[in-house]
């Protein structure tokens, strides 16, 4: 028996289906991710830019504070304060007097902050509005570069008396707002991961799933197709249902339905085939033999100049020849008719017709024989759909064989009658019958029997044989009843 490969776990439904599904949640985890990424990124940035603005506010109000009185200008600041100013931001931050101009710059201390800041090769540069917006006395948040690279933060400085003394700016702001957007990306990063490992979990839960559900019969159909294929042509596809994969199983079986009937139709075709070989053979070699001896008999008569003899001969080896030529043919004739779909020139078949012409052809042979031939044959019989010549060589064998085996002053008798969805025709003869056991083989192949019913009879035996065969082809049986000294009754059924 063929072995069949194993299935590779990589080649399987289940990781297909289960790859393709993580894709399928991934693909729509990112997708809401990136919507929403998209959507709340200006939302995220206007909270980052609304804490800068408190946290720059915060630190003016301290400035003022701790400052005060600034009458005296930014340039006499505490240096307690300007050394706060250093730890306040991530980015340079720079104090600027009334008309904008840079008045200093601190940079953050590296031990204030974790992570990246900004170090001393970046330089602040004042925007050109810088003047406006302190004198505007707002806090002004700018997160585009059209003024400066960078963006930048100016909140505006006053003195105890409530006049703008300067502003103090931070500039850039690229690691001030990284920094307060840090926590919101931060989330986004977890929710990716988070889609991911969900994404996979559920894919892989709906994977196994699926392929319960619909692989695992499959699996059993291919499982069921491997058996077929190594010969196993019993073996069907168990799954019920009306859906696809129940379908598919039914056409599984169907195939497997049919290459059995297919794989018995060549058994029996190549039975029957090695059947005829050797029923040739075996049967071909007495009479070829015998052939054989009349053809060298003739021979030898013809050099002895024996012209009578050699013409004894010939006609010997004539009978030789035209009984090798009727057994081909029986023989041929038999093998059609036992296949298992024999090949039937069906037609409609007119009975009452077909037995009024069987009976004028063997009322001349019935006289000469002296037998009394009787026969009954109602106008009313129905038409049948078969093989009207095989039909007609059936009763011909059936009267041949009685006229041969019925004694000069018997009686042969042919009838037919129509029955419930069946039509009955009988020859029956006067001859001198036949014991059980005679009478159970007359059916087989060859079989001519020693009485002397059958003594010095010439023909094939095989001609019950056909006459049955041809019966069983047309969906009928043929029947003999028979008992030594009171003749055999042949019964014939077909049905309408």
């Amino acid at each position: 028996m063929m072995t069949q490969p194993r299935q590779s776990r990589r080649t399987s439904v289940f990781w297909r289906v289960s790859g393709a599904l993580v894709a399928a949640q991934l693909a729509t985890g990112l997708l809401a991710i990136w919507f929403t990424v998209w959507f709340a990124s200006d939302r995220s940035a206007d909270l980052a830019e609304n804490s800068l603005r408190v946290r720059i506010d915060a630190l003016a109000e301290e400035i003022e504070r701790a400052g005060a009185p600034l009458e005296l200008g930014l340039e006499q600041l505490p240096e307690k304060i300007l050394a706060n100013l250093s730890y306040r931001f991530p980015d340079p931050v720079s104090l600027l007097d009334i008309d904008g101009q840079l008045l200093g710059v601190f940079y953050p201390a590296s031990d204030a902050f974790e992570g990246p800041v900004s170090d001393s090769t970046v330089k602040p540069v004042v925007p050109g509005n810088a003047e406006a917006r302190i004198a505007a006395g707002d806090i002004t948040v700018d997160r585009s570069d059209d003024a400066v690279a960078g963006g930048s933060a100016i909140a505006a400085l006053y003195d105890p008396s409530g006049i703008i003394v300067g502003g103090v700016m931070v500039q850039p702001i690229t690691e001030t707002m990284a920094r307060e957007l840090a926590p919101t990306r931060s989330a986004f990063r977890r929710a990716l991961w988070t889609v991911i490992l969900v994404a996979v979990a559920m894919a892989i839960s709906l994977g196994a799933g699926f392929t319960w559900w619909m692989v695992r019969p499959l699996r059993r159909i291919a499982a069921q197709v491997e058996e077929i294929g190594a010969g196993n042509f019993d073996s069907r596809v168990d799954i019920e249902g009306d859906h696809e994969i129940a379908r598919l199983g039914s056409a599984v079986n169907a195939m497997a339905e049919k290459v059995a009937e297919s794989v018995e139709a060549l058994k029996t075709t190549d039975r029957l085939r090695r059947e005829l070989v050797a029923n040739v053979g075996h049967d071909l070699r007495t009479p070829l033999a015998a052939l054989k001896g009349f053809v060298e008999e003739g021979r030898r008569f013809q050099r002895e100049e024996r012209s009578d003899d050699v013409l004894r001969a010939l006609l010997s080896a004539d009978v030789q020849v035209n009984y090798i030529q009727r057994l081909v043919e029986d023989l041929f004739e038999l093998s059609l008719l036992e296949n298992p779909e024999p090949r039937l020139r069906r037609e409609p078949v007119p009975l009452a017709e077909l037995l009024n012409d069987v009976i004028r052809r063997h009322t001349g042979p019935m006289e000469e024989a002296k037998i009394e031939f009787i026969h009954d044959i109602p106008g009313s019989l129905p038409i049948l759909e078969g093989d009207g010549t095989r039909l007609l060589r059936l009763l011909d064998n059936l009267l041949s064989n009685a006229r041969r085996h019925t004694p000069a002053d018997g009686r042969i008798s042919l009838c037919a009658q129509e029955l419930p969805a069946k039509v009955e025709i009988c020859v029956e003869d006067s001859g001198e019958g036949m014991d059980a056991e005679v009478l159970a083989l007359i059916f087989d192949r060859y079989f001519r029997g020693d009485t002397s019913r059958t003594r010095g009879d010439r023909g094939t035996g095989l001609g019950l044989a056909i006459c049955r065969a041809i019966a069983t082809s047309h969906g009928g049986a043929l029947l003999a009843e028979s008992e030594p000294g009171k003749g055999t009754r042949m019964t014939l059924t077909l049905p309408i």
